[in-house]
């Protein structure tokens, strides 16, 4: 019978662990001004429902969940209500959006905040810089 020879062990001293990789905003200073903060410790999808109340607002639709699936299906084509719900809390409990009873006092419809509007706002305005454009101008 041939011998078989095991690996050593790792040491403790391996670089490669196991865990979480920190966040990107962890590194951020807490100083950041004008709602920057804010905006990066909030995911893509999370940023993507705020633009979509903003939006079913604007054009007159009710902001529900499942308008609001609805109106994010253009860049996730399998979103579902479920999906969107607790990300619609997490803006909720932030303060950029609120929800208020709806259909029949059973459906949430969610409306942007001050705080939220303000952030959108803020954002518009860093991308028209980046863009060179003035943020008021509607012509493109």
């Amino acid at each position: 019978m041939a011998s078989v020879t095991l690996p050593k062990a790792m040491s403790n001293d391996d670089s490669r662990d196991h865990e979480r990789p920190a966040r990107a905003v962890a590194s951020l200073p807490d100083d950041i001004p004008d709602g920057r903060r804010a905006w990066v410790e909030l995911s893509g999808f999370q940023r993507d429902c705020l633009e979509a109340v903003a939006r079913r607002a604007r054009e007159g639709y009710p902001c529900y969940a499942s308008g609001i699936a609805r109106t994010l299906e253009r860049r996730y084509p399998t979103v579902s209500r479920a999906r969107v719900k607790p990300d619609l809390r997490i803006l909720a409990d932030r303060g950029f959006i609120t929800s208020r009873d709806g259909l029949a006092g059973h459906v949430p419809a969610y409306r942007l905040t001050d705080t939220g509007r303000a952030l959108l706002r803020q954002r518009a305005e860093r991308l028209a810089v980046l863009c060179d454009r003035d943020s008021t101008d509607t012509t493109a």
